[in-house]
């Protein structure tokens, strides 16, 4: 919800409009109001940031609670999650988006347990082809096919990961960590370019998986 809040609260910031979230420690629901005549922008905006949260969180979430991967270390366990939620990510986006586009409430967790069984079962599937015993090797060769089947560019500057149309993305924090080598996965594009400093961890993930794919300026 969080996510959500700050994605449409800066895209509107210069609306004349409200944004309003209240919890009670057990449910959150997040309130936007404006004039008559923006009111499509905002919802429409506000639909592929829930479809995100969907495809991306909801089934980040799905995965690290279903997969149990001895082999692997933390870091590497988180790789190949999000590397397993950004391969169908758009399919899956297209999908949940169909089941809640045009309601007038939305309810995340109404719409996952009861409106997307059938992607649910499609996740299940998935699970249950991952190996128990999946080495880093094997992380290794699925992280190579993913990147290989990439689509357009992403900018890299200073840690922050953008789109082509130089827009920040920000979508990692749905994994439930915010990081350069996240976006990068999730943003499957063919090619990275790099400006100003990369940090360390995310110049060896470059070097290891796009090669020469990725440009250090």
């Amino acid at each position: 919800m969080s996510y959500l809040y700050g994605r449409v609260r800066e895209r509107f910031s210069f609306l004349p409009a409200s944004c309003d979230l209240v919890s009670d420690g057990e449910h959150a629901e997040l309130a936007f109001k404006t004039e008559r005549a923006y009111c499509p922008y905002v919802r429409r905006f506000a639909e592929e940031n829930i479809a995100d949260i969907i495809a991306i969180g909801y089934k980040y979430a799905f995965f690290e609670k279903r997969l149990t991967l001895p082999l692997l270390d933390e870091k590497q366990k988180r790789l190949l999650i999000t590397a397993l939620v950004a391969a169908d990510y758009k399919e899956d986006k297209a999908y949940a988006r169909k089941r809640f586009v045009g309601f007038e409430r939305y309810s995340l967790d109404g719409v996952f347990h009861f409106r997307l069984q059938d992607l649910q079962k499609r996740w299940e599937g998935i699970v249950e082809y991952v190996p128990t015993d999946m080495s880093a090797a094997s992380l290794d060769g699925f992280l190579e096919f993913l990147t290989e089947d990439g689509e357009g560019k992403l900018y890299l500057k200073n840690g922050k990961v953008y789109d082509e149309e130089y827009r920040p993305l920000s979508r990692s924090f749905l994994t439930g960590k915010e990081t350069a080598v996240g976006e990068i996965v999730l943003g499957g594009a063919e090619r990275v370019y790099c400006f100003g400093e990369t940090d360390r961890e995310t110049a060896a993930f470059l070097r290891k998986y796009y090669g020469n794919k990725a440009t250090f300026c």
